[in-house]
């Protein structure tokens, strides 16, 4: 039954980042709620493994001392006061158990990793490059229709299977290093395979500079700096390779978006980084600080910046400011302080000398380029909030903790603490609990029952918006 599980989950996701860029997989549902569904899906299978295999869960976790257990521990008593304290607990409550759940997907993808290593890899790798192919093929195809209808195509126009086109660059941010794994580690000795797969890669680029994200292009060039400071020589491989892209790619954009409309009458016309309009992230940042303030101890409670009225969005576009927010200062506190640690300890693993002696050196250093570059996103736009990119957080996450297992073996142990068992068992009653309530009205197409009593425009947990007043 675990391993039926743990290739459920394994499923799930490759469909997720395969065809959910394109298709809405289940009836009745917007794309954002088809790709939240998914996430529960996936989130269910590894809290299923976990009480069914708690060895397992232990072992993963094993290395860890007891007081970043404690700090856990700790973490998720404060979340529980929060949601107590919050106007609407089952809202609360339903994100706290979807961020305890994805800490499960973190444990399971590290497990995977043990099991099945590269093979994990490249398929994860290879599902999301055809996920890419198959959403290119959609937006060049809308390209090709505005010439030859006359039709000027302008973002976010081309970009569909989103609610919003900062969603989807969210997504490519996620996969930029990550489809750089098979020229980089795969040993693609065919020619020709290469030359496709750079091409695809520099076709990746053109729908970033189309989509007109400069928060991205901050994030990857901070990524940039940092990965070439931490890794040096070692990280060459990888930064050369996304500056070649990126080059490719801003000049197929120019082509495409600039040269060729100028002469075609009504041809594409697009925006760019360097447009001057902005969303206007101060005011949402002003609202979370005066949040902070009422409210610093415990905050508002989890997801409750979409219960108060705001014009804008239901979260504050900055990760930071919304954990503070909603969960209060000292619980932002300690995920910081456990975010620091964790990468103090994979840095002092994996510095530029001990990956001179391992063959993972490239995914090392492309998991790590990976999380620093969505972590710079997150400080301006929901990262932390969207379905694909929480799940995201956790397969990065947990293909570094499996990693970073291999080189330092878990420790067994023959007894399981009824503890481990216990929560797993807490969360996936909590989620169900908090969930089906607007899952079932939304699966059967009943829009009676979706009530629209939104306070601020969406989407948080769902398309429709916040929490319902």
């Amino acid at each position: 039954m675990t391993r039926i599980i743990k290739l459920l989950a394994i499923v799930l996701f490759l469909l997720l980042v395969t065809l959910s860029l394109n298709f809405s997989l289940l009836p009745n549902l917007a794309g954002y709620d088809d790709k939240r569904v998914f996430e529960l899906m996936i989130i269910s299978a590894a809290l299923l493994w976990a009480i069914l295999d708690g060895n397992s869960t232990v072992n993963v976790a094993f290395t860890w001392n007891t007081k970043t257990r404690c700090a856990i521990y700790l973490l998720f008593a404060l979340a529980c006061v929060s949601a107590l304290l919050s106007v609407s607990p089952r809202h609360a409550v339903m994100e706290i158990c979807v961020f305890a759940g994805l800490f499960y997907v973190c444990l399971i993808t590290a497990f995977l990793w043990r099991e099945y290593r590269q093979m994990l890899a490249q398929w994860m790798v290879y599902a999301i490059v055809l996920g890419g192919v198959l959403y290119m093929m959609g937006f060049y195809t809308g390209y090709l229709a505005s010439f030859i209808e006359g039709i000027p195509l302008r973002w976010p126009e081309p970009f569909f299977g989103f609610s919003n086109v900062r969603a989807f660059n969210q997504y490519q941010l996620w996969t930029l290093a990550l489809v750089c794994l098979p020229l980089l580690k795969f040993n693609i000795e065919k020619a020709s395979l290469r030359r496709w797969l750079f091409v695809i890669l520099a076709s990746w680029w053109v729908l970033l500079f189309a989509s007109a994200s400069r928060g991205v292009l901050l994030a990857w060039f901070t990524a940039m700096l940092v990965t070439a400071g931490c890794y040096r020589q070692i990280a060459w491989p990888l930064l050369r390779l996304q500056l070649t892209t990126f080059v490719t790619g801003l000049s197929f954009y120019g082509l495409l978006f600039h040269l060729l409309p100028f002469f075609v009458v009504g041809g594409v016309l697009t925006s760019t980084v360097l447009r001057d309009q902005t969303n206007d992230r101060i005011s949402l940042w002003t609202e979370a600080w005066s949040m902070i303030q009422a409210h610093p101890w415990f905050g508002v409670g989890p997801m409750h910046y979409a219960w108060y009225p705001n014009a804008i969005a239901a979260h504050p576009h900055n990760s930071i400011l919304q954990l503070a927010a909603e969960w209060g200062l000292p619980a932002t506190l300690l995920m910081l302080s456990l975010a620091i640690y964790g990468m103090f300890c994979w840095l002092k693993r994996f510095n530029p000398i001990s990956l001179q002696a391992t063959k993972n050196q490239h995914l090392a250093v492309v998991l790590f380029f990976t999380l620093v570059a969505n972590a710079s996103y997150s400080l301006v736009d929901g990262v932390i909030v969207m379905p694909l990119s929480q799940l995201m957080i956790a397969v990065v996450v947990g293909l570094m903790l499996g990693l970073y297992n291999d080189n330092h073996p878990t420790k067994k142990t023959g007894r399981i603490n009824f503890f481990h068992r216990l929560f797993p068992v807490v969360v996936l009653i909590g989620l169900v609990w908090s969930v089906l309530p607007e899952l079932l009205p939304r699966l059967f197409g009943n829009e009676q029952m979706i009530s629209k009593g939104y306070q601020t425009t969406g989407p948080r947990f769902w398309q429709e918006g916040g929490i319902a007043h």
